[in-house]
């Protein structure tokens, strides 16, 4: 058995178990046992025990999957777990679909109905929620995150740490920059400098704050 928690019990890490139970049933190898996560006095959470906060990691021989939803938590929390030496897991889901010369990042999470098409390359700690779609030869860099029916078109290059709406488009060979959010249900059809938010179709860079524009 290669034994797992998830750091974070928020929206994302309960979204989590379904999905490890799914892998589950699928290998009989990787074996949801918890969660760690610092801000939580139950002892369990949807019928999975809380094992302790974070800190709890340096004392368990096991890996770990990234269940907060912010990417720059997420770059935070590995950063924590690979100085404990701890490994992540990867976690994809049976009905999602990675095509032929695709490559999916060590922690990455890949839903249902999830798209990774041929030559595409996903990195690390990625979020690939249901009906996500990567193009071909596209490159998601680490800690995106990918809300429900995001797709990102063919040879388009994410930056690391970018939120990507619900129901956002990123076409074909655009480039978003490191750490940039588009909005839900944002056109993007040109690029997008690291750390701008975008909206709109097409979309167009915007003040407004980062909890006004992401789901």
């Amino acid at each position: 058995m290669r034994p797992f928690v998830i750091l974070g019990s928020g929206g994302l890490g309960r979204q989590i178990i379904g999905l490890a139970e799914e892998v589950e049933r699928h290998t009989a190898a990787d074996k949801l046992i918890g969660f760690l996560d610092d801000g939580i006095g139950d002892p369990d959470v949807w019928g999975v025990p809380v094992l302790g906060g974070d800190d709890q990691l340096a004392e368990l021989d096991t890996r770990y999957v990234i269940g907060v939803g912010l990417p720059a938590a997420r770059r935070e929390l590995d950063v924590m777990a690979a100085d404990l030496g701890r490994e992540p897991a990867t976690l994809v889901h049976s009905a999602a679909w990675l095509g032929k010369q695709t490559s999916v990042g060590p922690g990455s999470l890949i839903f249902e109905t999830a798209h990774v098409v041929a030559g595409a390359a996903v990195g690390r700690h990625v979020v690939m929620e249901v009906n996500t779609f990567a193009g071909h030869d596209s490159r998601i860099g680490s800690y995106v995150v990918m809300a429900g029916g995001a797709s990102v078109g063919a040879r388009a290059r994410v930056g690391d740490g970018v939120m990507l709406g619900i129901g956002s488009i990123v076409l074909g060979d655009v480039v978003i920059g490191e750490g940039a959010v588009v909005g839900a249900g944002a056109v993007v059809t040109k690029d997008v400098a690291p750390g701008a938010c975008v909206v709109g179709v097409p979309a167009r860079e915007t003040t407004l704050r980062r909890g006004r524009i992401t789901a």
